[in-house]
């Protein structure tokens, strides 16, 4: 971490995550703040394969700062802290995502940036978050149909490796949508029910097919 550089510094984030060692968190932190956004970005990536959630207030403020920097660079740094927070897999990040989930986007790079954060909650959700769960939840019913139709994917997501605990809930909201008014909704409703179906889900067969 001291030395390496570019496409070597890289090379070890996934010895990483096997090991783990708590004396990492010292110098990752240090590099969250070095003034090489390419550092910053390992620094991120490493934290997220940690998955340690000490590490979830610095990805928090190191975002914020992120977001006033303009460049490619800028935007590859945004990607990693966001997938950090979800690798990390804490339900605290829900308190910093939904803020600026609920807003309509403004521009294109908004409308991106809500989606990476979908996603992460997609995979807070996969490893048990009921937070994360709640806030696709309500998603599903968000204002922007690129992202109800994300949220709804993002649910099925999340149950793909225990398909036949998928609550009633989840499932009800799912087929709610396949009616939604916008197609690329109801599409993805569709779809998720019959993802749902394909990895062994029962009641997601029987409402895919009634559907």
């Amino acid at each position: 971490m001291a030395t390496a550089s570019g496409k070597d510094l890289f090379e070890i984030i996934p010895r990483v995550g096997v090991l783990r060692d708590p004396r990492f968190s010292e110098p990752l932190t240090s590099l969250l703040a070095h003034k090489d956004l390419k550092h910053r970005e390992f620094a991120a990536y490493a934290m997220g394969a940690m998955g340690d959630r000490q590490f979830l207030e610095p990805l928090r403020q190191t975002f914020n700062e992120a977001l006033l920097l303009k460049g490619s660079r800028a935007e590859e740094l945004q990607v990693a802290v966001i997938e950090a927070i979800g690798a990390i897999g804490d339900d605290g990040a829900v308190e910093f995502f939904m803020p600026t989930l609920r807003k309509p986007a403004g521009n294109r790079q908004e409308l991106q940036i809500r989606r990476w954060m979908l996603e992460a909650l997609g995979a807070i959700a996969q490893q048990g978050g009921e937070a994360s769960l709640a806030a696709l939840l309500e998603l599903t019913l968000h204002q922007v149909p690129e992202l109800r139709a994300q949220a709804i994917s993002e649910l099925s997501v999340a149950y793909w490796h225990r398909p036949n605990t998928t609550p009633s809930r989840v499932l009800n909201r799912i087929c709610e949508s396949t009616r939604d008014r916008d197609s690329s909704v109801s599409e993805s409703a569709i779809a998720a029910l019959q993802s749902l179906a394909d990895v062994g889900c029962r009641r997601a067969e029987t409402l895919f097919c009634s559907e």
